[in-house]
């Protein structure tokens, strides 16, 4: 992660003036996915995946990642939400975490250049945590939620989506889902890795604790549900991490710069949706 720090420093130091408003800093590491958010019901494909022994064991305490429906039976999320856990079972639900409506995880599909772990002593593709991306198939297809779409070009530097998280309302309660404004900053290509930055808004900071990483950034559309892309995480950790108003280097991959791979997705949870 040091690594990527360093390759994005001279862009954020340029790129990163603050575009959340001044506010309450919140305590670093603190037990919420969206510091300064909002309840929202809207973003209905917007998930989460626990992670357990098996699947009456699955820890509801907190998301282990966010994660977003694509089709009815395929979800996307980071790929190292998919296999650092790889003896537990894993299951996906929408809205507030429950893990009575959860839908087993059959089948994970990190992207192929992605390194789950390093190959040798120096690896900057696993130390930057590049193609950190991967594919979920469920063990039944969700029919009461609508799956959000791909979008059709690259992300814009604008304000116009919407960060989504889970927050924990008290210890030992179940998460409930969160989202804030944020605003895209500016892309950036790491060899054939497609990231951007997310700044969110209105004295908002997201966390890469409590099983953030995955969340998607939506666009902020009242009539379409636009996957724009996914947190990978802060790079800065505690630095900036759950606080308001300074946050930067927020990893998101984007949806669109693999497309190719979620067209392999769609094709996948069509063949076995038959």
């Amino acid at each position: 992660m040091l690594m990527r720090v360093l390759s994005l420093l001279v862009i954020a130091s340029v790129a990163a003036c603050a575009t959340a408003s001044d506010g309450e800093e919140a305590q670093a590491g603190a037990e919420s996915a969206i510091v300064g958010g909002s309840r929202d019901l809207r973003w209905a494909a917007s998930g989460y995946l626990l992670a357990g022994a098996s699947m009456d064991r699955l820890d509801a305490t907190k998301p282990a990642c966010g994660a977003t429906l694509i089709a009815p039976n395929i979800v996307v999320t980071a790929a190292h939400c998919a296999t650092r856990d790889a003896a537990k079972e894993l299951a996906f639900g929408t809205g507030d975490v429950s893990k009575t409506t959860a839908v087993r995880v059959i089948e994970r599909h990190a992207h192929p250049e992605f390194h789950a772990r390093p190959d040798s002593m120096i690896d900057i593709p696993h130390a930057l945590r590049k193609n950190d991306v991967a594919y979920l198939v469920l063990e039944h297809a969700i029919t009461s939620v609508t799956p959000a779409e791909l979008p059709s070009a690259a992300p814009a530097a604008s304000c116009n989506v919407q960060a989504i998280g889970y927050h924990a309302p008290a210890p030992g309660k179940p998460s409930v889902r969160m989202s804030t404004p944020a605003c895209v900053e500016f892309n950036l290509m790491l060899g054939d890795d497609p990231i951007f930055e997310v700044h969110p808004a209105n004295a908002s900071g997201l966390c890469n604790t409590d099983g953030d990483e995955g969340s998607p950034v939506m666009l902020r559309d009242e009539k379409r549900e636009v996957l724009v892309g996914f947190y990978v995480g802060s790079v800065t950790g505690f630095l900036t991490d759950c606080h308001t108003s300074v946050q930067f280097l927020d990893g998101y991959e984007s949806a669109y710069g693999y497309r190719s791979f979620f067209a392999e997705a769609l094709t996948r949870g069509k063949q076995l949706a038959r």
